[in-house]
């Protein structure tokens, strides 16, 4: 399955994480280990930025952020944004090839996407690379990841497949157009670089299992879920679980 074909015409990538409070959780704690690890005015790269939602959210900030995408129809929504203005550019990006962007360019560097969807090894290793390649020595580098787990209870809860389908899915990790990392295999792969690693994060933990009690949650019950979330969502029990990872290290 194509992936710029996916995202322009398949999904609505630009609005899923306010759609309800199940998937608010994934937004609400990624923007906590932003402002966590992002040192103050900041150059900031978002590398697959979708529809801008961290990008816009970072210039806020007072951060300086160029922000990228792979897919056409999310780079115009971000130039279609009211605030567009705030962030120094908007742009086409392919996280496999950033030659326009000069060695140690950014003080920080996202990369919320473009690891869902490397299907082979060695590209995963070159967006890696290129990323830490933009990177300035000393300055956070974060990695979006999906999880196998995650994605096999999801298909169960949705009805997806049929058990030949998710036999395969545990032994691939492919469910087209996403690929996801066995327990474990985040390290292997970020191991492989001059990165100290400062957090692995299971960012939405048990919010696909626990959807409807969430998004039945009063605002109390809600903002509680979100304390034990937080207090809990870098331990290996949840990381394991939880439909999306996030890997953040400092570049050596």
């Amino acid at each position: 399955m194509d992936v710029r074909d996916y995202y322009e015409n398949q999904y609505d990538e630009k609005n899923r994480l306010f759609r309800d409070n199940a998937n608010k959780v994934e937004y609400l704690t990624t923007v906590h280990f932003l402002d966590k690890f992002i040192p103050p005015n900041s150059r900031v790269l978002d590398a697959c930025a979708g529809g801008g939602v961290y990008a816009f959210y970072l210039a806020e900030k007072g951060h300086q952020v160029t922000a990228g995408d792979f897919t056409p129809k999310h780079v115009e929504a971000m130039k279609a944004n009211p605030k567009a203005h705030i962030l120094a550019d908007i742009r086409i990006n392919n996280a496999l090839d950033m030659g326009d962007f000069a060695d140690d360019s950014f003080d920080a560097v996202l990369c919320f996407g473009a690891l869902y969807h490397l299907m082979d090894a060695d590209d995963r290793q070159k967006c890696v690379a290129e990323c830490l390649r933009v990177t300035k020595a000393g300055g956070p580098a974060m990695f979006a990841y999906i999880n196998r787990n995650g994605m096999y209870l999801d298909s169960i809860t949705r009805g997806n497949g049929d058990i030949v389908s998710r036999v395969k899915l545990m032994k691939t990790g492919i469910n087209e157009p996403f690929y996801g990392m066995d327990f474990g295999e985040a390290d292997e792969l970020f191991n492989g670089f001059d990165l100290d690693k400062i957090a692995d994060i299971g960012v939405d933990g048990s919010r696909y299992p626990l959807a409807t009690q969430l998004n039945n949650a009063s605002d109390a019950e809600f903002a509680g879920f979100m304390d034990y979330h937080i207090a809990t969502c870098q331990q290996p029990s949840i990381i394991g679980n939880s439909m999306h990872g996030l890997y953040i290290g400092i570049k050596k």
